[in-house]
């Protein structure tokens, strides 16, 4: 899942002491259908606004890839019931719109339902059903990255439609799977399944994680498309806590197959935060990945990043990273800088 500031919102939002819980203490009602009728104090609003950007030296302009925006969120809770429902208002900038991979056509806004979801707490996780929502893997493919934006991880649906899920944590032990599928028309739609399993403990989190789509479209390599491919993900990832540091990994492999074509894509990223101070985190990643496609040449490309991040009040954060890359995988082009800065507000 792309980390930019509307997604680290979202992420503090459902943190937040309102938000929907997955562990096993969030429902203690006797009456496990019990519906009062609903009133103002089941609802809770919560959102964000923040400003943030990227420049990169290949393309050597400033654009907004969605950075900026306004995040509303509503959750939704009576007794064993339970919903939420996002939608985010975005600025979408660049300075040259001739070389920047972002916006061909201009600046621009826009506006998107991120997430939409009803559910019932079975007090040992939530089953839910989303017409948008992410998937279970998303809960736990980037739990290595302890940087702000660049981190690297398994390939996953993110915003996915139609999701049907159940995910949950119960004695340090976590899952969960979901269905989904990639696009809001069902016939046009890549369908899929993915899943995880966990230990959560106090001083270590450690995860496994697997996903299946068919059908699927694929870019192999520049231009190269396989289409009614077979995708999947097997993926690892973990973070330990050893006093103000925390170490983290995320390890995958993501293979298409097609009749002719076969593409397996092997990958890890390794990253380490410390805490300065109680407002000032530095963090460090290194990542490296292999592609394999059948008739082409092994293409190995790497790179590392640091970012820092500092809480300004109890309700306002802000980052930068800088990643750079090592090897980019052809011998002809350039490795290129990337910086990502934001800032932001909770209310």
């Amino acid at each position: 899942m792309k980390k930019t500031l509307l997604a680290l919102a979202i992420a503090s939002i459902s943190a937040s002491a309102f938000a929907v819980d997955t562990s096993s203490q969030n429902s203690k009602n006797e009456d496990m259908f019990a519906f009062d009728s609903m009133h103002k104090d089941q609802f809770s609003v919560s959102g964000s606004v923040g400003v943030g950007g990227y420049y990169d030296t290949g393309s050597k302009a400033f654009y907004d890839d969605w950075a900026t925006g306004l995040t509303l969120a509503v959750n939704y809770r009576n007794n064993r019931i339970v919903g939420y429902f996002e939608t985010d208002f975005m600025l979408n900038y660049t300075t040259d719109n001739s070389t920047s991979p972002i916006l061909e056509n201009g600046s621009e806004f826009a506006t998107d339902v991120d997430k939409a979801w009803l559910g019932f707490d079975t007090g040992f996780g939530i089953a839910s059903y989303g017409w948008e929502n992410d998937t279970a893997l998303d809960a736990i493919d980037g739990a290595g990255d302890n940087t702000y934006e660049f981190g690297a991880s398994a390939g996953d649906a993110s915003d996915a439609f139609n999701v049907v899920k159940f995910q949950g944590s119960t004695s340090g032990f976590a899952y969960g799977v979901s269905y989904f599928e990639t696009d809001d028309t069902h016939v046009d739609a890549e369908k899929g399944v993915n899943g995880y399993v966990g230990i959560e403990q106090e001083i270590f989190n450690v995860y496994a994680g697997y996903e299946l789509r068919d059908e699927a479209t694929r870019k192999v390599r520049g231009d190269v498309k396989v289409a009614d491919a077979d995708y999947q993900v097997m993926t690892v990832t973990g973070n330990v806590k050893l006093g103000e540091v925390k170490l983290g990994a995320n390890f995958w492999i993501e293979d298409t197959s097609a009749k002719n074509l076969d593409k397996t894509n092997t990958g890890y990223y390794l990253s380490a935060g410390y805490a300065v101070t109680e407002d000032l985190t530095l963090a460090a990643g290194y990542a490296a990945n292999t592609d394999e496609v059948t008739g082409m040449k092994d293409l190995d490309q790497s790179f590392m990043n640091v970012a820092a991040m500092y809480t300004i009040a109890k309700n306002m954060d802000m980052g930068i990273d800088i990643k750079q890359e090592l090897d980019s995988g052809y011998n002809n082009v350039d490795e290129e800088t990337h910086v990502f800065a934001a800032g932001y507000y909770y209310f």
